[in-house]
């Protein structure tokens, strides 16, 4: 609901300020000697038609922009997205970033505008951020403002009706060879939940954030990424009784109800080998849904182990395994092996893979234990300036673990951005030229149930 008619007006303190600011820098950056400019513009097309489900159908067209200036104490940042429909469905168009820095006035750092919040996962401020250099590799900061898009990435303030949800917090930065951050942020959030006749019922929940992460080297071969993340979960109960049905469903705010830790270790054994694993921790539950015990048990907690080893010999040859399991608390299970294989020689780039997903310990109906099969093939021709390929792909998507009943609509939730039989021919170009570049990707299901195709054209400098 918050995306009807949009327009770049009311409580926009923050960014009235900093665009022509902005703007001003933007312009004046070819004239600065010790200037860093770098400028993507893009625009694409998106088509998409699969017969037999619902509202499946889509037409796009977009463009994007992301243009940063850094120069020795001031820089710039504007980052833009627009997608239209040219079928009547919603428009997206989110300004993610409008922001200028100033650390003229050393050791303390300005940013004003719509910046990115440290730490968080798609949290933006309308505001103003302070950074404080302890010493020449830490660094403290507090950032403060309007958050600018909801965890639905719904716009709240450039639209007709703003809505200011405040955000606050603080960040911790280490900078070098060691590279970590923690950040608290506290912030509100807009909950939209629909209910049983059609209607939405809206509130605002508070919410908060704290986060680290860890980026290493140690040596010439070994890179180790760490990080975890605690945040505020919300249990949504619907009523189950019918005469109840129209009233709105009944929220739970868990504060740091969702956890999640990782690790990555990255290791060069060789010029030819390069291998890597990681293991990723995350506590949560996916909603109460309604009042029956069967709904309650679902869970989003889990356990996974992944790795993966690459062999390279020269330009010709690139040989490569992936393995993942994971264990979720109810006891289901999943493993994926996947094995990839590319030949190159002069323009010629032969590619071929196969795995399989499977997934076993289900005994909630509306989960599914199977074997699916992954494999990609393709014959195509790479120079400096073009790329061709094409062949054919089995792949398996998010959401395919839960079981479908006759009555389902499965196409209509995934639909038209994945193909639903999984299975689908496809062909790709790419060239470039100087600053230059465009692009088309085709792909058409192999069974008739659906194709897609995206055009794309842009500039990069």
């Amino acid at each position: 609901m918050g995306q009807r008619n949009p327009i770049w007006r009311g409580g926009l303190l923050s960014i009235g300020l900093a665009a022509p600011v902005v703007l001003r820098a933007l312009a004046s950056a070819a004239y600065a000697d010790a200037a860093d400019v770098t400028a993507l513009v893009a625009a694409d097309t998106y088509v998409a038609a699969s017969p037999g489900f619902e509202d499946a159908d889509a037409a796009d067209v977009a463009w994007a922009a992301h243009v940063t200036w850094r120069g020795q104490r001031r820089g710039a940042t504007l980052d833009y997205v627009q997608r239209e429909s040219l079928i009547g469905g919603p428009a997206r168009r989110e300004l993610h970033e409008l922001a200028y820095t100033d650390g003229t006035l050393a050791p303390m750092t300005f940013t004003l505008g719509r910046y990115r919040v440290p730490g968080g996962y798609w949290l933006f401020a309308d505001g103003v951020q302070i950074g404080f250099a302890l010493t020449d590799s830490v660094e403290v900061a507090v950032y403060g403002g309007a958050r600018s898009f909801s965890n639905a990435r719904t716009e709240q303030l450039l639209r007709t009706d703003p809505h200011v949800l405040p955000l606050v917090g603080a960040a911790l930065t280490r900078k070098g060879d060691v590279q970590a951050r923690v950040s608290y942020t506290l912030t509100r959030d807009r909950v939209e939940i629909p209910r049983g006749d059609g209607m939405v019922a809206e509130s605002e929940q508070p919410e908060q954030f704290l986060d680290a992460e860890l980026f290493a080297l140690l040596g010439d071969r070994v890179q180790v990424t760490a990080g975890a993340t605690m945040g505020t979960r919300y249990l949504v109960t619907y009523p189950s009784v019918a005469a109840e049905l129209t009233d709105d469903p009944r929220l739970d705010t868990q504060y740091f109800g969702a956890q999640s830790v990782f690790g990555l270790a990255d290791v060069r054994v060789s010029p030819e080998w390069r291998i890597a694993g990681g293991l990723t921790a995350h506590r949560t539950k996916l909603g109460q849904l309604t009042d029956t015990p069967a709904a309650q048990s679902i869970t989003g907690s889990f356990l996974e182990a992944s790795g993966r080893a690459t062999w390279r010999r020269a330009k010709t040859w690139r040989l490569a395994m992936r393995t993942r399991a994971r264990v979720w608390a109810d006891a289901r299970q999943a493993y994926r092996v996947y094995g990839q294989a590319q030949f190159r020689r002069g323009a010629l780039d032969l590619q071929a893979a196969a795995g399989a997903d499977v997934r076993v310990g289900a005994d909630e109906p509306m989960y599914d234990n199977r074997t699916t099969f992954l494999g990609r093939a393709s014959v195509g021709r790479k120079t400096e300036s073009l790329e061709l390929a094409g062949g054919v792909a089995a792949v398996s998507a998010i959401g395919d673990e839960l079981a479908a009943t006759p009555g389902d609509d499965t196409g209509s939730t995934r639909a038209p951005y994945t193909l639903e039989a999984r299975s689908y021919a496809f062909g790709r170009g790419f060239w470039t030229h100087e600053a230059w570049f465009a692009g088309l990707d085709i792909e058409v299901d192999l069974y008739g149930n659906g194709a897609r195709g995206l055009l794309q054209v842009g500039w990069a400098r």
